[in-house]
Parts: C-alpha cells; structure tokens; sequence
C-alpha cells in the first residue's frame, strides 16, 4: 500500500472528527506546517552547534531557541566546556564558587540553616549533598529561585549582615588545574581517590594515580551528580565530600598521618564502623553521625574518649582501642 503524503494524512486524520469549515480546516493545517518547520529548524540549528561545538555555538543555539528540544544538551554541552549556561544549576555552583567562601563561613551558614530548622547533618565546613538540600529547601520557602547554591545575598542573610570578601592569600585568577595542584595530593591519595571513584560508579580506569582522561571524565561525572562544577579537577571539600560518600576519610596528612595509616590498615567494614559509633554514643560521647562514616564528629568523639582513658590522644583508632571500647560496651 502506499504511503499517504503529509497534506493528505492530516486531511484523513481531520476528516474523522467530521465536517470543519475550510478556514477552519486550512488554520489548522497551518498550523501544523508551521509547527513542522519550526522543528526542522530547531533541529538544523543544534546540528549546527553540534558542528562547530564551542561557547558560541550553543548559546547561540539557546538564544534561537530558548525552549528547543535539544535546550538540555545544550547546556550539558556549554557545562562540559566549563560554561554554563545562565539559570542552569552549573551557573549558580560557578556564581557561588567566585564569592570564594571560606570554611568558617560554610561552618556559620550550616550551623544558621540548622537553627532555622533545615538540617544539614553536620557542621564540618563540607557542604554535600544534605547542605546542599538544606540549602534548597531553605531557599524554596523563602520563594527564591531553588539551585542548592548561595548567592551572595544570600550568603549576607546567612551570616547575619556579614561581609563576604575573599580571602586575601588567595588569587581569584587561579584555575581549577592550579586549585588541585595546590593539594600537593600523594601518588598514593590519587590511587586511593581513583579507587573510591570507581566504587561510586565513576570508572576512571586503572587505579595507578595516573590521572588521565578517563580520570578527568569520570571527576567530572561525579561533579556533575554532586551539581558540582565540572572542571574534573578536585578541590580540598571535593576530596573530602568524596571520600565521606565512599565510607572513608579523606587522605590525612602531618602529626596525624600515621595514626591515619594504622586505622586504615583495620580494614573496618562500614557496618563495623556503624557499631563503634553506636558503642561511643552508649559510653556518652557523641559522634554525631552513625552512618559509617568516620567525619569531624566521630573523630572528635574518639579523641575524647581517648583523653579520658588515658590514651593518645590521635582521633584515630588502634586495633587494641576497638577491642576495649567493644569491651567497655559488653562485648
């Protein structure tokens, strides 16, 4: 059978709803051609962007067609070169990034949104994924625009008035490469941030410290899931934030590497990990937290316990510690 051309296939389709006046039918016929054309241009535009595949080229696209059906890749697009595009929450995590916020501040702005009500489980300065959640709730009952990042009014409500400048030993100019050079991160830490990478489900390929493009892909991924900026480069908080995801603290470095390396070398499972902080809580000290991980609060917690035993005190634990904490809560 063949096949019905275009003007004939809506005419059927038209004639089953029965009898239209020909203005009527030739509108609607109209408009459906002007509908169809728009989407080929829509199309011919984005292949055209997907061509040249620059900056320009796509916001360019988004500008001819602010609700184009390819409006997503786009701006997936525009993230990927490390420009965003205005409104997306790419844009608002590069906006928040440029007010160069420092710990004590992220420390304030946790501790306020916890006062107000919106929990951020923790006041450590690390702004993840439950800051971050705060943050957007706190913002929606506010009825500001909900991107999970502050701007800098907000930041000054946050703080109470507080002035927001940056820090003056740090250079605005620095790029994300210069950022994470800073970290002077080990061979060592970098295997280990690979391994906990792929444990997410971030495949970096071989976990060799070698960080090549795989590597930087598959940062970016977890930026991306974390609406974080995807630069693929790591920030102190992002190797923080990392490893609390991975169940594992992130790379110590100084008076406490050691004790760090003697813990690490236990081998604690998250559910073993789960039980100390249950055991610290019951013998009163309170790590905060009891979901495996080992942040600022549990290590505090074990520091206490440990001046109050006797015991150096590292907020790390030895094999004998996790013996007598098991022993001082019943076995």
């Amino acid at each position: 059978m063949r096949l019905l051309s275009l003007p004939l296939a809506m005419a059927a389709g038209l004639a089953l709803t029965g009898p239209a006046p020909a203005q009527d039918l030739g509108d609607v016929i109209g408009g459906i051609a002007q509908e169809l054309i728009q989407q080929e241009l829509d199309r011919n535009a984005w292949i055209a962007a997907q061509e040249a595949n620059t900056v320009r080229a796509y916001r360019d696209y988004l500008a001819k067609f602010p609700k184009g059906a390819y409006r997503a890749r786009a701006e997936q697009a525009l993230a990927r070169l490390g420009a965003p595009a205005e409104g997306t929450a790419d844009a608002a995590a590069q906006a928040e990034a440029r007010l160069r916020i420092t710990t004590a501040q992220k420390v304030a702005v946790q501790r306020e949104l916890t006062r107000l009500g919106y929990r951020t489980y923790g006041t450590d300065g690390v702004w993840g994924r439950n800051t971050r959640t705060a943050i957007a709730t706190w913002q929606r009952d506010r009825g500001d625009k909900v991107t999970g990042y502050v701007t800098e009014a907000q930041l000054k409500v946050l703080l109470r008035g507080a002035v927001v400048t940056p820090p003056e030993d740090e250079d605005d100019d620095l790029t994300p490469a210069q950022v994470e050079a800073a970290l002077k991160l080990t061979r060592t830490q970098r295997v280990t941030i690979q391994r906990q990478l792929s444990d997410l489900g971030y495949d970096p390929g071989v976990a060799d410290g070698l960080w090549g493009a795989k590597t930087r892909a598959s940062i970016r991924g977890w930026q991306r899931a974390n609406r974080q900026a995807q630069t693929g480069y790591m920030t102190a908080a992002q190797v923080k934030l990392l490893a609390s995801q991975a169940g594992a603290e992130a790379p110590a470095s100084g008076a406490d590497s050691e004790a760090a390396l003697e813990e690490s070398l236990l081998g604690l499972t998250r559910t073993e990990r789960v039980d100390l902080q249950r055991r610290l809580t019951r013998l009163g000290y309170d790590p905060q937290r009891t979901d495996g991980t080992f942040g600022p609060g549990t290590r505090r917690a074990i520091a206490e316990w440990q001046a109050d035993g006797g015991e150096p005190v590292t907020g790390y634990l030895t094999a004998d510690q996790v013996r007598l904490i098991r022993v001082e809560t019943g076995g």
